[in-house]
């Protein structure tokens, strides 16, 4: 993807050192290339992997920040992320050292990696230059992977398949619906702006269309209905956004005849869909009954949770959700830290399969409360507004903003059934979405890392 960037003379500089912008070694740079695709790696398999290689990133980042004679300023949101970060680590930590059981809760310090945000910024930055062929080499590696891991003949038999690499399809049919909503607008960028690359504008004619096919397959097969529903609200705002990048007879015909195939194909199999949700969709809509009637919540998912018509998985949900909220009342300020999992033995339905909220805002609430919302929120709106004014400052593409907006929109409807934050797609994009808007950041400040000439010569000779 074509990044507006400023001209720059990397030669210019004189013989008193004037500083000029810092240039990778070519090493270096593959290094980085690779360490960003592992970093994106949980979209096709799930492994910590980028776990370790994330650091390395921030370490590399770090380094070159620190030598660098001019360098980006840290703002608010930078500060606040760092903040937010140091004040999750301290609290951990204080309540592992008071706790008698030395508690540390369930993946509770993930939540500490707003801290990383801004330097995974600076990353970003050093690797600006080739960021375009990352994301190229991140749709080959995506195609490759659902072809490799396909499974048509089961899918059309009417079973469930567990997408790419994944623990479980709900995790794979997640990340296939990035998956797709990133390839419409990578292959939007290349049909729109003529500037770009043309070897890989000819590259994403031929292989997005491949994937968009697959990944929709894909997450049929899976029968996550989470999944559909979350989809099935994004898909028409990528439809409205679709029209505004094409003439509008053209986009027209392109969003009604992917919508006509849409629903053609879900006619299709509509025996399967209804034997998949059709059960669910009976019980949620005999509980909200419930719930009209009565005007009791609680005595109305008490009953959903006891009937025996009710499906496991949403069984299952509803005694996730009454803990969850259970914990989060009696602690909703602050919440419970890492205390909660000790808690969660005390709550009315302890004895469910999981710990696993499967609600990612129950996550926070039940961990940090009120106030941890709150900043995660301030952090999040940040975020996106530093993406949003790239945009509008042009320093960015079009689609890079949409790509970015309908990610997050399609991302956060799925955290209202499973707890997609706590897996590793929801690590990783988290990690690579905050790094890129602390990225756009600096471009909105004019900030860059800047040395001495003969220091970036001497580096050059050296690599």
């Amino acid at each position: 993807m074509q990044i507006n960037r400023p001209p720059v003379d990397l030669a210019s500089g004189n013989n008193d050192g004037e500083p000029v912008p810092v240039v990778l070694p070519q090493r270096l740079i593959i290094l980085g290339s690779l360490m960003w695709l592992v970093v994106v790696s949980p979209l096709f398999v799930e492994s910590a992997a980028y776990r370790y290689v994330a650091p390395f990133l921030a370490l590399i980042a770090l380094h070159y920040y620190r030598t660098a004679s001019v360098r980006p300023r840290t703002n608010w949101l930078g500060w606040l992320c760092m903040g937010w970060g140091a004040y999750v680590l301290i609290r951990f930590v204080f309540i592992f050292v008071t706790s008698p059981e030395h508690t540390i809760g369930a993946s509770d310090w993930l939540y500490a990696y707003p801290f990383f945000f801004p330097i995974l910024g600076v990353a970003f930055l050093l690797h600006e230059p080739v960021l375009e062929k990352i994301i190229a080499a991140v749709f080959g590696v995506a195609l490759i992977m659902l072809v490799a891991t396909q499974h048509f003949r089961d899918i059309f038999a009417g079973e469930t398949v567990r997408p790419l690499i994944m623990n479980n399809q709900i995790h794979g049919a997640v990340a296939c619906g990035l998956i797709l909503i990133l390839t419409a607008f990578w292959l939007l960028h290349y049909l729109t702006e003529k500037s770009s690359n043309r070897l890989i504008a000819r590259f994403a004619y031929i292989v997005s269309p491949l994937i968009a096919v697959l990944c929709l397959i894909a997450i049929y097969g899976a029968k996550s209905k989470g999944v559909w529903l979350a989809l099935g609200a994004t898909l028409p705002v990528l439809g409205l956004v679709t029209l505004t990048y094409l003439r509008l007879r053209t986009g027209l015909v392109v969003v009604a005849c992917a919508a006509v195939l849409l629903l053609a194909g879900a006619y299709a199999v509509r025996h399967n869909i209804e034997r998949t949700a059709g059960p669910t969709v009976s019980s949620t809509i005999e509980m909200f009954d419930d719930i009209t009637k009565s005007h009791d919540l609680n005595d109305a998912v008490t009953s959903t949770i006891t009937s025996n018509t009710t499906p496991f998985a949403m069984d299952a949900r509803l005694q996730l959700w009454s803990n969850g909220w259970e914990l989060f009342s009696s602690a909703p300020v602050f919440g419970w830290g890492g205390e909660w999992v000790e808690r969660w033995k005390h709550t009315r339905y302890a004895d469910v399969q999981y710990t696993l909220l499967h609600n990612g805002y129950l996550e926070m609430l039940v961990r940090h409360g009120l106030f941890g919302g709150l900043v995660m929120t301030v952090i999040l709106v940040g975020l996106i507004a530093n993406v949003w004014r790239a945009r509008k400052a042009g320093l960015i593409p079009r689609t890079a903003w949409h790509a970015y907006a309908v990610c997050l929109f399609f991302f956060a409807l799925t955290l209202l059934s499973n707890s997609n934050n706590r897996l590793a797609i929801g690590e990783s994009l988290a990690l690579t979405s905050s790094a890129f808007a602390c990225w756009c950041s600096m471009r909105l400040s004019g900030g860059q890392l800047l040395v001495p000439a003969k220091k970036q010569q001497a580096e050059a000779v050296s690599a």
